[in-house]
């Protein structure tokens, strides 16, 4: 009897003492954990962040150089007729937005939602201000009614676009 108890007396004070350290212990491993994943996600926005901000200044530009004023000014020709110019308007939207599919990566979804509905919205916009011509106008015909659909749509799909990409950069950047 006195054996078993001299054993607890020995046995109790080191299960306590064992039990105590395996607890810090495992604390201790728990905090060393967070703080490499803490590190980890520090590194990983340190990496990514330019990259994202890259990719909503190239949004920014893609819808900038979709505006009608723009793509005119880049693909008139003297001498060339309505529809040569809504071909080449047409043709460079697609071949801006081909370009940049990739940074859809980086942005939202609703972001690249927006954008893919301004780039529908200004090709329908072109080839509706096409429809209302004769098939051999003067290219300046075509400038000319896109000019002034412009200024009558302030409030496009394509600035509701660019306004969501500035918001939705500010609050991230």
């Amino acid at each position: 009897m006195e054996l078993l108890r001299d054993a607890l007396l020995m046995l109790l004070p080191a299960l306590l003492t064992g039990t105590a350290v395996f607890f810090i212990l495992k604390r201790y491993q728990q905090l060393d954990i967070q703080k490499y994943d803490i590190e980890n996600k520090a590194e990983r926005l340190r990496l990514i962040s330019p990259v994202r901000l890259q990719a909503y200044e190239r949004m920014v530009l893609l819808l900038e150089r979709m505006m009608p004023s723009q793509l005119i000014i880049r693909n008139v020709l003297p001498g060339t007729t309505a529809a040569d110019l809504q071909n080449s308007l047409v043709n460079n939207i697609r071949q801006e937005f081909d370009h940049n599919l990739s940074q859809q990566l980086y942005i939202s979804s609703n972001a690249w939602s927006l954008i893919k509905n301004a780039r529908e919205s200004v090709i329908a916009e072109i080839n509706s201000a096409a429809e209302k011509l004769e098939k051999d106008a003067p290219a300046t015909d075509l400038a000319q009614l896109l000019f002034q659909a412009e200024m009558l749509n302030a409030n496009s799909n394509l600035n509701k676009a660019l306004e969501y990409l500035k918001n939705e950069a500010r609050q991230l950047f």
